[in-house]
C-alpha cells in the first residue's frame, strides 16, 4: 500500500494513491485524526474494496472511479438514513449518460449497474460523528473487463458512451456536486431533495421483492418517503435489498 500523502487542492485534502487496501479505511484514520469535511482520498487500485453487505468491490486497475470523501454532516444520526440517496442524486444529475437510482446504492443504466454508494457512518466516542462516503464508477472498463456481479449486470461509462471518459475532470465535477449537495442536505433535510430523487427513481412503479432479514416481501414500489424509506406495498422500510424486480 502507498502511504497517505495528503496534499491540499485548493481547499480540499486529496490523497490520490496507485494502490490500497480500501480507500474507506484511508479516508477514516484521517477522520479519526481530524481532518475536515471534504477530505477525499482517491485510488487507481483497491486490494480490499468493499460495497454493502459485506460484497466486494473488484476492478481492472487504472479503469474505475473509487474515492472515498469524508462528511461531518450537521444533522444528528438519526436524520442520516437517506445520506445515500442524497449522494445518489448528486452523482447521478453529474455523471454523464443520464444514471438513474435504484434504492438505496445503485446507479444504473437500463438494468445494468454502473457504479455503487457505500456510506459508512462513525460515532466515536470522544469525537462528533462523521461519515465516509464511498464511491464506486465504472468509467473505461471495457465490456470484456467487467466484474461478475450477484445481483445487476455490470455495465461502464465505456461501454454504454462508446469512448472513454476524464477520470480526473469527472471526479472534480463529482467532487464539486457533492459538496453543494452535502451542504443543502445539512441546510434543508431530504425533503429537499424529494422531487430530485423522484425524478431519478428506477424503481417507482414496479413490482418488486424486497430481502429483509426475516423473510422476503413483494409489492408494487411506490417510490421513497420523506426519511428515505423504500416504500413497497403501502409499507415504508428503512432497510433490506431489492432482490428482483419483477415488472
Amino acid at each position: 500500500m502507498d502511504a497517505p500523502d495528503p496534499h491540499r487542492d485548493d481547499d480540499r485534502i486529496l490523497i490520490a494513491l496507485d494502490s490500497c487496501p480500501s480507500t474507506q479505511d484511508v479516508v477514516r484514520e484521517q477522520a479519526l485524526q481530524g481532518a475536515p469535511a471534504g477530505t477525499v482520498c482517491t485510488a487507481e487500485h483497491q486490494t480490499a474494496g468493499r460495497g454493502r453487505r459485506g460484497r466486494t468491490w473488484t476492478e481492472t486497475p487504472g479503469t474505475a472511479l473509487m474515492f472515498s470523501y469524508l462528511a461531518r454532516p450537521a444533522r444528528p444520526p438519526a436524520e442520516l438514513g437517506p445520506l445515500s440517496l442524497v449522494v445518489g442524486i448528486s452523482l447521478a444529475e453529474t455523471l454523464p449518460l443520464g444514471p438513474r437510482l435504484r434504492w438505496p446504492n445503485d446507479l444504473v443504466l437500463g438494468d445494468r449497474k454502473l457504479g455503487g454508494i457505500l456510506v459508512e457512518l462513525a460515532t466515536p466516542p470522544d469525537a462528533a460523528p462523521f461519515a465516509v462516503i464511498g464511491v464506486g464508477i465504472n468509467a473505461n472498463l471495457t465490456a470484456e473487463q467487467l466484474p461478475p456481479t450477484d445481483r445487476l449486470p455490470a455495465t461502464s461509462l465505456l461501454v454504454e458512451g462508446g469512448a472513454p471518459v476524464d477520470r480526473t475532470a469527472l471526479r472534480e465535477r463529482l467532487l464539486g456536486a457533492l459538496d453543494r449537495d452535502l451542504a443543502a442536505f445539512d441546510r434543508d433535510g431530504f425533503g429537499a431533495f424529494a422531487a430530485r430523487w423522484a425524478a431519478l427513481d428506477q424503481l417507482a412503479g414496479r413490482e418488486l421483492e424486497l430481502r429483509l432479514p426475516d423473510g422476503v416481501v413483494a409489492g408494487r414500489c411506490g417510490g421513497a418517503d420523506g426519511d428515505g424509506r423504500l416504500l413497497v406495498g403501502g409499507r415504508a422500510y428503512a432497510a433490506g435489498e431489492v432482490e428482483r424486480v419483477l415488472g
